[in-house]
């Protein structure tokens, strides 16, 4: 026993040193990317009139969807199967994986498009300037350009490239395409949503190349596999039919996920006037605020989970997990008191007068967002581990449920009726999610105060060895 613990204390070093070097380049994207987000949000938001900001936000909760849908899940499940280690890294077969990725991409992303331009000259509203046709063909290019961006940008990460991963990457299509449209809409100017939406294609095409280039250009070493350790990962392979099976029930799985996150958009979009949905939006969009800390947890986690797992190294795994919720709660708590404090002052501030209206429902929508950052990684730590069918299941509930209930309550309480029928869903969710992971992968990701030992340990651990390393130096 002693052995084995001393075995695993490397081990637990480098995971954790890699975590947390992951972690922090998160960091920096997912500040850029909030930085964007909120930035162009804001300029829009005093540039289009409301009808159209409106439009603009629901074109772009659309596209995030078509995207995650057109991937065929190829962004996670190339992932998976990269960052498994008990399978070599020969050069061809993940050469022919990265091009099968590509064609996966660019084929969604075309049928995704097509459609994209059909549902919105047939269900977009007539504009008050600019052309719906316009419209609807600058939308299906920038679904097809950020659908290749995507799936590209993700796929780095099975080789642990996590600067190019989190700075090009992401479901909401990478920060560093969003500072450009950011720094783009300052500098340019724009007064239609036909010049938004051009602008913001401008900015995909600019991001592209490089990336692509970058992937392409990784050296693949080739690698011996290492031993089996756990029976639940034994099915995955990098051979197609598993690659298939992996990815068809991640992409369901993202696309009822994201559905559930932005359900409340398109179900305002379907039931209220644009003005309406711009209140609402303006809302919705400031629970980033709250998500943020968990996005860069989990996504610093998303290769290490596969490869834990496929050493059967719970321990280390649960304590990642456990450490990630911990550091991504704290915050989350503070900004979450503050929102439900202020609301008036911080939706006046960010976007104007005309929007504080909607003080109430960012009230009750940061209830619900708590809970869920509460619980953790939970959605993804099932995923990544194996059991993407199980979340696939629990996203179409929760995703029936909202259909089910959203119209009823917006016929009753409109706006802030959505935002309580939301937040419920979020909150049954997330509890029933925790429970899963308990179950079949035996960890918890609560979050829990007693990994603030453990971080002030880890923390002292690195203050002494940087005092060592001076006093060597002296």
């Amino acid at each position: 026993m002693n052995d084995n613990a001393t075995n695993l204390k490397p081990l637990r070093k480098s995971i954790l040193s890699r975590f947390s070097s992951s972690a922090f380049c998160v960091l920096v994207s997912r500040m850029l990317a909030f930085v964007a987000v909120f930035g162009f949000n804001a300029v829009l938001a005093r540039a289009l009139v409301p009808a159209e900001f409106g439009l603009f936000a629901l074109l772009y909760s659309l596209a995030m969807l078509t995207c995650l849908v057109a991937s065929l899940g190829m962004n996670r499940a190339l992932v998976m199967v990269l960052a498994d280690e008990r399978y070599p890294r020969d050069r061809n077969h993940v050469r022919q994986l990265l091009i099968l990725g590509t064609w996966v991409s660019i084929l969604g992303g075309i049928f995704a498009a097509v459609v994209s331009w059909f549902s919105v000259m047939m269900f977009l509203p007539e504009l008050e300037t600019g052309s719906r046709f316009t419209v609807a063909c600058l939308f299906a290019v920038i679904v097809l350009l950020r659908n290749l961006h995507f799936v590209l940008a993700e796929t780095t990460r099975g080789f642990h490239e996590t600067n190019w991963s989190n700075l090009f990457g992401g479901s909401a299509g990478g920060p560093l395409p969003h500072m450009i449209f950011l720094v783009a809409l300052l500098v340019y100017g724009v007064t239609d949503l036909t010049e938004v939406l051009g602008v913001y294609l401008v900015c995909f095409l600019i991001t592209l190349p490089p990336l692509a280039f970058k992937l392409f250009a990784l050296d693949f070493p080739s690698g011996e596999p290492v031993p089996r350790c756990s029976p639940a990962t034994e099915s995955s392979s990098m051979s197609l039919p598993n690659i298939w099976a992996l990815a068809i029930p991640i992409m369901l799985t993202q696309a009822f996920g994201l559905t559930i996150s932005q359900a409340d958009i398109w179900l305002a979009g379907a039931l209220l006037l644009p003005a309406s949905i711009a209140i609402y939006c303006s809302a919705q969009r400031l629970l980033a605020f709250l998500t943020l800390p968990l996005q860069i947890s989990g996504t610093a986690m998303i290769s290490f989970v596969p490869e834990l797992m496929s050493r059967d190294a719970k321990k280390e795994l649960q304590e990642i997990v456990g450490l990630a919720t911990f550091v991504s709660a704290i915050p989350t708590i503070a900004i979450a008191v503050f929102l439900i404090l202020f609301p008036v002052t911080v939706l006046t501030l960010i976007y104007g007068e005309f929007y504080a209206a909607g003080a109430l429902v960012l009230q009750v929508l940061v209830v619900g967002q708590l809970v869920c950052v509460l619980a953790g990684p939970c959605e993804m730590v099932l995923m990544m581990a194996g059991h993407q069918k199980k979340t696939l299941y629990v996203n179409v509930a929760a995703a029936i449920c909202i259909g089910a209930l959203g119209p009823l309550a917006i016929s009753w309480y409109g706006i802030t009726g959505l935002a309580v029928a939301m937040g419920a869903v979020t909150i049954g969710q997330n509890v029933f999610n925790v429970w899963l992971v308990q179950r079949l992968v035996g960890i918890d990701t609560r979050f829990s105060f007693s990994y603030f030992q453990a971080l002030r340990m880890k923390c002292t651990e690195q203050i002494l060895s940087l005092k060592r390393s001076s006093n060597v130096s002296v």
